[in-house]
């Protein structure tokens, strides 16, 4: 089952203890599986993250096991409900997720969702 395991700040605070993004962004681990079978809750969480989020919603996908593309649709129907301008943002989606997202083109894909290359 695909579980949210904790949230988690995508930037470094400065030295006045505010993140070094604008907006404060922060976003989710995923792990487990995202598949058929879980795609109701999942798509549930998405959704509400999506609507509670006032700018981009950043997803990490490190701990993620599985996902089909059931599970990797559910992500661009939640991207798809993200205001104009706001976009998913997918950080270390496994390389089966890049392969679904790639075939399924970018008019799917372009408008609502990114790939940020994380350097470790």
């Amino acid at each position: 089952m695909a579980a949210i395991t904790d949230l988690f700040p995508l930037s470094e605070p400065n030295p006045d203890g505010h993140d070094s993004d604008a907006d404060g962004a922060h976003g989710t681990r995923v792990s487990g599986h995202a598949d058929l079978s879980t795609r109701p809750d999942f798509e549930e969480f998405l959704l509400a993250l999506c609507r509670q989020a006032e700018g981009d919603v950043h997803l990490d996908f490190a701990e993620l096991d599985f996902i089909d593309i059931s599970g990797v649709i559910t992500v661009v129907r939640a991207a798809g409900s993200l205001d104009e301008g706001r976009f998913l943002v997918l950080h270390n989606p496994p390389p089966s997720m890049r392969r679904i997202l790639e075939l399924l083109g970018p008019a799917a894909v372009a408008r609502s969702v990114r790939i940020e290359e994380d350097v470790s």
